[in-house]
């Protein structure tokens, strides 16, 4: 002891490092001594306490007191047995944090091992022995049924703690596959994003050359009709969210250019109220409702028909339609399993899990209602 004083004396490293080293396991014994570890030691030690009750011979000639004396003796006894035991276990515990599993098993041995037999030593004067009572049959037994006991907890706990890693693991592995499902989703979606569709803009141009030949007017008033649609949607494709009055205002310039081909085959309006335009909204998914109801909706109408885009909100959902009166769920209709469709539910199972939905109900007297739900974002102050 004196040269291992006489070493920290003569090297301020050593000492700096040594004092470190007790610093933290002074603050890994404090951490690890919970209340909940105190209350389990005490209830450990009530229910062994309950062993000699359960011996016939102290019911002969029954006395309270004596039998209330009996196991209050035996609950001190395992009270100070059970602490000594959580004391070394925690100090094992903290003194071997980051060390390997071999110096855990050695430390947890020792803590065991020790806490029994402070144990053991401290419970003599409680019933009145002396040191010469001491390392006898009894006192060997009471060390190694308390140590056999101790490892028993241990083990248990340590299965225990290995269970709740093994879990979070599991559940970290799961919250990152579910986020890596989403990125990838949300990737392909980007790239379907950014190809707007190839006939909708060849379509449009050769209508704009042939009205530049017949209705010059009308020729322009498309090309700024385009314009606008492109100039609202080229944005959004590369964006991850916008907002309900951009998607509309993208749609809004999307059936300008359809109203100049289809002229009076197609009417339409849109009514979002102005306290729900700030509102969160997935990019291109209102525009891909619009298509879908332009193109397996009024397209196929001999007389085309009518699309109304609305907004409506409740305490905590955004419920957004676009509801058409074109042939509805007919021979020429989808019925919700198309492509589009298909993507617009699984994006909003992406984004939202089972909190949003994608609604598909016949429109009367024709004609099919598509709603999306949302949560409600809260109103920015």
């Amino acid at each position: 002891m004196s040269s291992l004083i006489d070493t920290l004396r003569s090297d301020p490293a050593i000492a700096r490092r040594e004092a470190s080293r007790l610093g933290r396991i002074a603050t890994g014994f404090a951490a690890h001594l919970t209340w909940r570890r105190v209350a389990f030691a005490f209830a450990l030690a009530a229910l062994v306490s309950t062993q000699p009750l359960f011996q016939p011979h102290i019911y002969s000639g029954f006395l309270l007191e004596h039998f209330l004396g009996i196991w209050r003796d035996y609950f001190v006894e395992c009270a100070v047995m059970a602490s000594c035991l959580l004391l070394a276990l925690t100090l094992a515990e903290a003194a071997s944090d980051g060390a390997g599993r071999g110096a855990g098993l050695v430390a947890l041995l020792a803590a065991l091992f020790g806490g029994s037999l402070v144990g053991a030593l401290l419970v003599l004067p409680w019933y009145g022995l002396g040191w010469d009572d001491a390392f006898g049959s009894r006192f060997w037994g009471d060390v190694a049924y308390w140590s056999a006991l101790g490892l028993g907890v241990a083990t248990i706990a340590s299965l225990q703690r290995r269970a709740a890693a093994a879990a979070a693991a599991l559940h970290q592995a799961e919250v990152a596959r579910v986020a890596l499902s989403r990125q990838m989703m949300e990737a392909r979606l980007q790239v379907m994003r950014a190809q707007i569709e190839p006939h909708f803009l060849f379509n449009t141009l050769a209508n704009v050359k042939r009205l530049c030949q017949t209705d010059v007017a009308g020729g322009v008033t498309m090309l700024d009709n385009l314009t606008r649609y492109l100039r609202a949607a080229l944005p959004q494709m590369r964006g991850a969210q916008t907002t309900l009055g951009q998607e509309a205002d993208l749609v809004q310039a999307y059936l300008a250019v359809l109203q100049i081909r289809m002229g009076g085959r197609l009417r339409h309006a849109i009514s979002i109220p102005p306290a729900l335009r700030s509102q969160p909204f997935p990019p291109m998914m209102l525009l891909t409702l619009a298509e879908n109801a332009i193109k397996h909706g009024l397209t196929p109408s001999p007389h085309g028909g009518r699309l109304d885009v609305r907004a409506r909100a409740t305490a905590s959902r955004l419920l957004v339609e676009v509801a058409d009166t074109g042939v509805g769920f007919g021979a020429a209709a989808t019925g919700g399993s198309g492509v589009g469709l298909a993507n617009t539910r699984a994006r909003l199972a992406a984004l939202h899990g089972d909190a949003a939905e994608l609604s598909l109900e016949a429109n009367h007297p024709s004609g099919v209602v598509a709603g999306i739900r949302l949560p409600l974002a809260p109103a920015r102050p």
